[in-house]
């Protein structure tokens, strides 16, 4: 009875507001997938053919499954891999990263109906939930079907603990179906335990993502850029949000008075915003210009990154990094992306959601936190005044890298003992 109400009160959820983001660009042209309509010959996997299914829900998740599809890969070869996403740059990563015979797919709405097209056609022995997506239907429904469930990279942040302990009801007889939990560090651990989860199959393996890997392949236009510039600094602002480029606009066009040969390019988290950051830069007396068709880089130019997957890409380029989605309260994006080039690191306060990435980071003085945009002015103009101050914050983020990594491995080789495939 309680998931025949969640079924009803999800779909009514989803007709509410699929013309909101339609509105606001969000529906791409595979949500007919999402709802269970789609080829299912396309996604049919051999008989002969074991299935492991990897849920990745967004750009972060995506991106850490590189270094876990490759261990997969290495570990069980005669395994079809399968990963789903939620989000269209999420999905462009997947399919940079995945090889001819792996499948990347966008993942179904948890309504029973549409989870159980997708495990009839799939037909996975293993499902891997990235972080902590604990969708019911999909939990269950796989358990059911035969397949073993585990949390791989598990975070609950301090909003989605408030969250799932009020929805306990929902969420508590699942953690009963999954089979282990892989958590990035103890305070997660005791939070899913204390959500219900079964405390033996708890275990504390670090986080994914600082396997990053920076082998990968580099689109044409972001090496042009380079070359356009190539006795000028850059300046990536990476994943913004809105009213933050506004902010990032102010402190450039002070920054330029000092160093005019200073470019900035801007990264922002949703790209159909790019239209209302072109206005933007030109209401603040700037050109802006898109990466992909850039044919020069000149004073008063502020590129814009308008590529679904490039921005890891874009960060080897920098002199200096900002991590957006921190000067306003976004949670934060992922550091570890620029620090795997060895690039000088800044974020502001808000980094809610990757609180112990963050503290690691601060801790190891590996990235510098500010607290306001004059901070954040104040430090980007010591850093690129001085080229020794951006080499030392660069190599310290690229040590810090060093000592962290790991994770993927241990998390398999757990995989690998607690299941049979």
């Amino acid at each position: 009875m309680i998931y025949f109400l969640y079924d009803i009160l999800l779909a009514i959820a989803a007709l509410v507001y699929l013309p909101f983001y339609a509105v606001r660009g969000r529906v791409h042209g595979r949500i007919l997938d999402r709802i269970g309509i789609f080829c299912a010959d396309d996604w049919q996997v051999p008989e002969d053919k074991k299935t492991i299914w990897i849920h990745a829900v967004s750009v972060g998740e995506a991106r850490a499954t590189e270094s876990l599809v490759r261990f997969f890969r290495s570990r069980w070869p005669q395994t079809r891999i399968v990963v789903s996403t939620v989000t269209p740059t999420g999905y462009g990563i997947l399919k940079k990263v995945l090889k001819d015979n792996e499948l990347a797919v966008f993942a179904p709405l948890d309504l029973s109906w549409v989870v159980r097209k997708f495990l009839k056609v799939l037909r996975p022995s293993l499902v891997v939930i990235m972080e902590t997506e604990l969708w019911p239907n999909l939990i269950r429904l796989s358990s059911a079907a035969g397949a073993r469930v585990v949390i791989v990279n598990g975070r609950i942040s301090d909003r989605s603990f408030a969250g799932y302990k009020r929805l306990s009801w929902l969420v508590g007889p699942v953690l009963k179906l999954i089979g282990l939990f892989c958590m990035q560090s103890r305070e997660s651990a005791d939070r899913i335990v204390a959500m219900g989860a079964d405390p033996g199959r708890v275990h504390v393996m670090g986080n994914i993502k600082f396997d990053i890997s920076s082998d990968f392949s580099r689109p044409a236009f972001l090496k042009k850029l380079r070359a356009l510039a190539p006795n000028q600094m850059l300046w990536v602002a990476g994943s913004t949000h809105e009213n933050e480029e506004e902010m990032l606009l102010g402190i450039y066009k002070s920054l330029r008075k000092d160093f005019a040969g200073l470019r900035l390019v801007i990264a922002p988290r949703h790209l159909e915003r790019i239209d209302k950051i072109r206005r933007l830069i030109r209401v603040n007396g700037l050109e802006a210009v898109l990466v992909s068709r850039l044919d020069n880089l000149q004073s008063g130019q502020v590129a814009l990154l308008d590529t679904m997957g490039d921005l890891t890409a874009l960060y080897e380029l920098a002199d200096v990094v900002f991590v957006g989605g921190s000067l306003v309260n976004k949670g934060g994006h992922n550091p570890i992306e620029p620090a795997v080039f060895g690039k000088p690191v800044l974020f502001g306060k808000h980094m809610d959601n990757f609180r112990e990435v963050r503290d690691i980071f601060v801790r190891q003085g590996a990235a510098l936190e500010v607290g306001t945009v004059q901070d954040l002015e104040y430090e980007l103009r010591r850093l690129l005044a001085s080229p020794a101050e951006r080499k030392t914050l660069g190599e310290k983020a690229r040590e810090l890298l060093s000592q962290n990594r790991g994770a993927t491995e241990r998390t398999v080789s757990e995989i690998a003992r607690e299941m049979d495939l």
